[in-house]
């Protein structure tokens, strides 16, 4: 069973077919998301980068990746300039999330085929 935090991106996911045991939408801080999901059991969380407030700040995915397992997350990007670009991908990487997509394509991907550090390393600089 998976989870869906969405907010810009909610069409599209809606439309995913895996099983879903719980659906959110809106605006939340990472303090919010950790204290939901830390000790729930999911399968895969696919995170609309969106529905995280300050998601332009590296830090706040951070935070996220030090407190939940982020082999579990599948993060939707967007299509803004600061999170398109090369340095950003990278920071991902240096904090260890690997499964990073802009489109509804590749988050079906990487739910059946999650990525490795060998996947994305041409992205770290």
């Amino acid at each position: 069973m998976n989870v869906i935090i969405s907010n810009q991106k909610t069409t599209e996911l809606q439309g995913l077919s895996i099983d879903i045991i719980k659906t959110e939408q809106g605006e939340f801080s990472v303090e919010e998301i950790v204290t939901k999901y830390q000790n729930f059991f999911y399968q895969r969380m696919i995170l609309d980068i969106t529905a995280l407030k300050d998601y332009k700040d590296i830090k706040t995915l951070q935070k996220l990746s030090v407190s939940l397992d982020v082999n579990k997350i599948i993060l939707l990007l967007d299509d803004s300039e600061e999170v398109s670009s090369p340095e950003f991908l990278s920071q991902l990487i240096s904090i260890g999330i690997y499964n990073f997509t802009k489109n509804i394509e590749g988050v079906m991907y990487l739910y059946n085929h999650p990525n490795t550090y060998r996947d994305v390393a041409q992205y770290h600089q």
